[in-house]
């Protein structure tokens, strides 16, 4: 039975990422509820699961920075695919009246991604982060009236909150990309995304460019490019690109080997189908 691991508890955006890939891989299993991304990480390099699901990136709200310094950690697991998905917020509370509610839970990704919708209308309102909407939920199940959630529709049922506004996310086109982590790189499909993770000797004019013309000298596209710090010393940082095409395909190998002369360190986090299941209308709840 296939174990795909997500951050929990059950109901978060992850968790219906899980169920959508488990659907998709039509096979017998089960989604279970992770602490963290690192734990999902480990889970799968133990072999306590089969493959892990974590979100990456939001169109509103943007890199998912935990996530991001988490996947520098894979060692005997690779990215394996990828899901998109709608998300469509709710303000969440045991409470109709919105006017008595004080304090709203939720992920920082999630609470970033509906902050116009509460400093425009409800500046009252104090948002507090929490590890994700699932557990935003059962934090205003636990305190009572005055407290509320950011989360889908979905959750209200599975916490008993009722949804005192629905949609409140600030951008009507607000999607949310996760990456399927397991243990097996994939062949090439001829439909191909690549994520790589690179860092460089010393900073100096042109490092970077070295790096971008290498693909760009091929044709091939760059659909994403990140810079996290590295955390060693103030000004340096480890940059993410996702690229079109596999790894192994004859262009994309002679793209890498080049871009390696000009870097330090670099780490291939996976080949895989591009948008392997994608959520292209808008669902009825999260």
């Amino acid at each position: 039975m296939m174990k795909i691991g997500y951050l929990g508890p059950s109901g978060s955006y992850s968790h219906e990422a899980a169920c959508r890939y488990l659907v998709n891989a039509a096979a017998a299993g089960e989604c279970i509820a992770m602490s963290s991304f690192v734990a999902i990480i480990e889970g799968i390099e133990q072999g306590q699961l089969d493959h892990g699901v974590i979100p990456i990136e939001n169109s509103t709200h943007g890199a998912v920075a935990t996530a991001m310094d988490d996947l520098v950690k894979l060692q005997n697991s690779t990215v394996c695919g990828e899901i998109v998905l709608n998300i469509e917020h709710c303000l969440l509370s045991m409470n109709d009246n919105i006017a008595d509610i004080k304090y709203v839970f939720s992920h920082e990704q999630a609470l970033g991604q509906c902050s116009e919708f509460f400093r425009e209308r409800y500046p009252h309102i104090q948002l507090i982060n929490c590890g994700s909407t699932s557990q935003a939920c059962e934090m205003a199940q636990k305190n009572g009236s005055a407290y509320g959630a950011v989360a889908g529709k979905a959750a209200a049922q599975l916490y008993h909150l009722s949804p005192v506004v629905e949609n409140i996310q600030d951008n009507d086109f607000n999607q949310t990309r996760f990456l399927i982590i397991g243990t097996k790189a994939l062949a090439a499909t001829g439909d191909d995304k690549t994520s790589l993770v690179f860092a460089f000797h010393d900073d100096c004019p042109g490092s970077l460019f070295g790096v971008l013309k290498a693909f760009a000298s091929r044709n091939i596209n760059l659909t994403r490019i990140e810079s996290r710090p590295a955390k060693h010393s103030m000004g340096k940082y480890i940059f993410y690109i996702d690229f079109v095409g596999h790894a192994q395909d004859d262009n994309c190998a002679e793209a890498v080997k080049e871009m390696s002369s000009h870097v330090s360190w670099f780490k291939i986090l996976g080949s895989y189908p591009a948008q392997l299941v994608k959520s292209i209308s808008k669902p009825t709840g999260q």
